[in-house]
C-alpha cells in the first residue's frame, strides 16, 4: 500500500513539473487551469488508490463421496488352523471333511448354543459342522438358521472275539530210512554223507527239525521230506532224528542210527 501511495505522488509531482515547463516564456503562470488539472490528476488517483482490489476467490475442490462397503451377501468361512468338520459339534461325531488355511467355504447356518458354523463341504456334498475356535465369518450371518443338533451317535458294538481253535499237532512221521555215504578217512575214521528221508503222515505242519543226536540241526518246510546226512567225521555210527511241528506243539521224534561203513 505505501508503494502505491509513493508511486501516486510522484506521477502528481511530474504531471505539475511537465505543465509549467510548457508555458510561453514571460508569460504568467495560469493559476487556474494546473490547479483544475492537478485535482483532476489527484481525484483519479484517489480513486485509484481507494478501489478495492479483487481477491483471488479459490474454487472449492470436491469432495469424493466415500464408496458404499461391500457386504457379502453370502456369508463365508476361513481358517487359521487346519480344521476337522463333523456330522455334529463335538468329538463324539464322525469326521467328514475338512478346513484347510487357504480354503474358503460357504456359510448356510449355525448353531448358537454350540457355537458350531454349519458349512457346504469342500470335499463332497452336503454338510458339515465346522469347529469354531479357528474360524473367521465374512458377511451377514443374522439370517441364517439355527441347526439342532443332531443326536449323539451311538457307539458301534465291540464285536465279541472269537475263541481260536486249538490246533493239534502234526502227526509223526514214519518210515525214516538213510541213503548213506561213507567216506573212509585214517581207519577207523569216517566222513558221514548221503541223505535221510521219511513219509509225511500229517496236513497241518509248518515243517520239520532234524536233530543230530540230542541237538537241533536244522529245519524243512512242510511237505519236504528229505535231509542231507551232515558230514561228520567218527569212527561211531551218528543218530539223526525228525519231528513234525506247528503252533499247537511237535510230534513225537523218530530216530536213524546211521553206522559206516
Amino acid at each position: 500500500m505505501f508503494k502505491k501511495k509513493s508511486a501516486l505522488f510522484l506521477f502528481v509531482v511530474l504531471m505539475l513539473v511537465l505543465s509549467s515547463c510548457n508555458l510561453p516564456s514571460g508569460e504568467a503562470t495560469p493559476t487556474v487551469e494546473v490547479s483544475d488539472l492537478a485535482l483532476k490528476i489527484t481525484a483519479q488517483a484517489l480513486l485509484l488508490q481507494n478501489s478495492p482490489t479483487p481477491e483471488f476467490t479459490a474454487t472449492p475442490e470436491l469432495t469424493a463421496t466415500p464408496g458404499a462397503t461391500f457386504t457379502p451377501s453370502v456369508p463365508t468361512v476361513t481358517v487359521s488352523v487346519n480344521t476337522n468338520c463333523r456330522t455334529g459339534p463335538s468329538v463324539q461325531y464322525d469326521i467328514v471333511d475338512s478346513l484347510l488355511v487357504g480354503q474358503t467355504a460357504t456359510v448356510v447356518g449355525k448353531s448358537s448354543s454350540t457355537g458350531y458354523w454349519i458349512i457346504q463341504r469342500v470335499s463332497g456334498g452336503g454338510t458339515c459342522w465346522l469347529f469354531p475356535q479357528y474360524a473367521t465369518v465374512s458377511g451377514n450371518t443374522a439370517n441364517l438358521p439355527e441347526y439342532p443338533v443332531p443326536p449323539t451317535p451311538t457307539p458301534s458294538k465291540t464285536p465279541t472275539p472269537t475263541a481260536t481253535a486249538t490246533i493239534a499237532p502234526p502227526a509223526a512221521v514214519t518210515n525214516l530210512v538213510a541213503a548213506k555215504a561213507c567216506v573212509p578217512l585214517i581207519l577207523p575214521n569216517y566222513q558221514f554223507g548221503g541223505t535221510i528221508s521219511w513219509t509225511d503222515n500229517s496236513n497241518n505242519e509248518d515243517g520239520f527239525r532234524i536233530y543230530l543226536g540230542a541237538a537241533p540241526h536244522g529245519t524243512v518246510a512242510a511237505n519236504v521230506t528229505t535231509y542231507p546226512i551232515p558230514p561228520v567225521i567218527s569212527a561211531a555210527p551218528i543218530t539223526l532224528s525228525v519231528e513234525a511241528y506247528n503252533a499247537g506243539g511237535a510230534s513225537a521224534k523218530l530216530d536213524i542210527v546211521i553206522p559206516c561203513p
